[in-house]
C-alpha cells in the first residue's frame, strides 16, 4: 500500500518536472529563445519527454534514493541532449539524439532489476526486461559511441588505465596508513580523540590531513578506520575530504601549476575552501547519520577478525590487504566508467560555451567528476581551462578530490549509496558558493 500511495504521488510530479525540463531551453538556450516554440519541434520534445515518463511509471519500485538519482540523471541527460543537438559535429549531435532513449533503457532495467523477487529462484518477467533493457543499452551505447572503432578503444583503454595506474598507488599509500592505524597505534590514542569535544575534534581531525600525503584514494581507507577505532563520524568524514585537498604534495603542485598566474591566491583559496568543505560536510553528514555510517564502516570490514597480538607485522600486512583489495575493485570500475565518459561525451559539451562564474562553476564540477584526476596532479589540468576564470578553476580543484566517478563508487562501498547522495547536496553549494566568493575577492 505504501509503494502504490508513494509511486501515485511520485509519478505526476516526475512527469511535470519532465515536462517543465524539457521545455526549459527556451527560456535559457539562445538559439531556442530566439527561434521559438514549432509545431515541428513536438516530436523531439516527446523524445526528450519519454525517460521522464518511463521513471514516472517505474518510481514505485525504484525506491526513493533511485528515484531522486534517475531524476538527476534525466534532468542533466535532458540538459546535454539540447547542448549536443545544438552542436555542429554529427557525432555529437547523434550522441545527443541517442541520450533520450539510453536513459530510458537504464531506467527499465533498473525498474526490472529491483522489482525482480529476491526469494524465488525462477527468471521473472521483470528480470527478463531488465535483462533485455540492459542489453540493448549496452549495444546501442557502443554503436552511437563508436566504440569498435579502433581508435575510440584505444582512447578509452589509455585513460582508464592512466586512470587506474595513477590513483592505485596512492589507495596502496592510504591502505598501509589505515593497517599502521589498526595495528601499531593504540587504542588509547583513538579515545582520547573521541573525547574532545565535538567542535574541537572535528577542525583537529581535518588538519591532521595536511601531515598525511595521502590523495583521495587513500584517504577514504583511512577515514574507515578512524571511524571504526571510535573518532566521531564527522571528524572522520572531516579527514577524508580535507586530506585530499590541503596536503603538502597537493598544495605545492598547485602552486608549481599556477606559477605566475596568481599562484598564492589558488593556494590559499583551495586551502581554505577544502578546509571549509570539510568541516561543514562533515558536522552536516554525520549529524544525523552518524550511527549509520559506523554501520556501515564496520560493515564493510572483513568478515574475518585477526588476532595478531603477538604478530603485529602479519597484523599490518592482513589488514594492508583486505583494504586495498576492498578499495581496489571500486578504483579499477571508477577508472572504467571515467575512461567510457571521456571517450563517449565530446568535451566542448564541458568547454564550449563562456559562462558566469555560477554557471563556469557548475560545469566545472561537472567536469571534475567525470575527469576523475588524481589531486596530486588536477592543478595542471584546472590552469589549462583558460575559458574559465579562477573562481571555476577553484571549483574543479575543490571539488574534484572529493567527488568523481571513482570515489562515487568508493564511498557507496564504504558507507552507503545514501552517504553518497548527501555528500554530493553537500558539496554543490559550498563548493559554487565558496568559488563565486573566491572570485568576488580577487576581482
Amino acid at each position: 500500500m505504501r509503494v502504490g500511495r508513494r509511486a501515485r504521488v511520485l509519478a505526476p510530479g516526475i512527469a511535470l518536472l519532465g515536462a517543465v525540463t524539457v521545455l526549459s531551453p527556451y527560456a535559457w538556450q539562445d538559439t531556442w529563445r530566439a527561434t521559438g516554440f514549432s509545431l515541428g519541434y513536438v516530436p523531439f520534445h516527446l523524445w526528450c519527454w519519454l525517460p521522464f515518463l518511463v521513471l514516472a511509471f517505474a518510481a514505485g519500485k525504484l525506491g526513493r534514493l533511485g528515484g531522486a538519482a534517475f531524476t538527476a540523471a534525466l534532468v542533466a541527460g535532458t540538459v546535454a541532449t539540447v547542448a549536443l543537438t545544438q552542436s555542429f559535429t554529427d557525432n555529437s549531435e547523434r550522441v545527443g539524439l541517442a541520450l533520450p532513449g539510453l536513459l530510458s533503457l537504464a531506467v527499465i532495467g533498473a525498474w526490472g532489476l529491483r522489482a525482480h523477487p529476491r526469494d524465488g529462484g525462477k527468471v521473472s518477467r521483470p528480470l527478463l526486461v531488465a535483462i533485455l533493457a540492459l542489453l540493448a543499452l549496452v549495444i546501442v551505447a557502443g554503436r552511437v559511441g563508436e566504440v569498435g572503432e579502433a581508435a575510440r578503444m584505444q582512447t578509452f583503454l589509455v585513460i582508464g588505465t592512466s586512470i587506474a595506474l595513477e590513483a592505485l598507488p596512492f589507495v596502496l599509500l592510504g591502505a598501509a596508513v589505515s593497517a599502521a592505524i589498526e595495528v601499531f597505534v593504540p587504542a588509547r590514542w583513538f579515545e582520547r580523540i573521541a573525547r574532545l569535544p565535538l567542535p574541537l575534534q572535528i577542525p583537529a581531525v581535518a588538519l591532521s590531513g595536511v601531515a598525511m600525503p595521502v590523495c583521495e584514494c587513500g584517504s577514504v581507507p583511512v577515514a574507515r578506520r578512524l571511524i571504526v577505532r571510535g573518532v566521531h563520524p564527522a571528524a572522520g568524514i572531516a579527514f577524508m575530504l580535507a586530506a585530499p585537498v590541503i596536503n603538502p604534495i597537493v598544495l605545492f603542485s598547485t602552486a608549481v601549476a599556477y606559477s605566475g598566474r596568481g599562484a598564492t591566491e589558488m593556494v590559499l583559496g583551495r586551502l581554505g575552501l577544502g578546509l571549509l568543505l570539510a568541516i561543514v560536510a562533515g558536522t552536516l553528514i554525520a549529524r544525523r547519520g552518524g550511527g549509520n555510517l559506523v554501520a556501515h564502516a564496520r560493515k564493510s570490514e572483513p568478515s574475518h577478525e585477526h588476532d595478531h597480538s603477538h604478530n603485529k607485522l602479519r597484523g599490518f600486512v592482513d589488514h594492508l590487504m583486505s583494504d586495498l583489495l576492498l578499495m581496489g575493485k571500486f578504483i579499477v570500475l571508477g577508472a572504467a566508467i571515467a575512461a567510457a565518459l571521456q571517450t563517449i561525451v565530446p568535451q566542448s559539451v564541458f568547454t564550449g560555451v563562456l559562462t558566469s562564474p555560477f554557471v563556469g562553476a557548475l560545469l566545472m564540477i561537472v567536469l571534475a567528476f567525470f575527469l576523475s584526476l588524481c589531486s596530486e596532479a588536477d592543478a595542471f589540468v584546472a590552469v589549462s581551462f583558460i575559458q574559465f576564470p579562477p573562481g571555476p578553476q577553484l571549483a574543479f580543484l575543490a571539488a574534484g578530490p572529493v567527488l568523481d566517478t571513482k570515489l562515487v563508487l568508493l564511498y557507496g562501498g564504504t558507507f552507503g549509496r545514501a552517504f553518497v547522495v548527501k555528500l554530493a547536496l553537500v558539496i554543490v553549494p559550498v563548493v559554487v558558493t565558496g568559488s563565486m566568493l573566491f572570485q568576488a575577492v580577487i576581482s
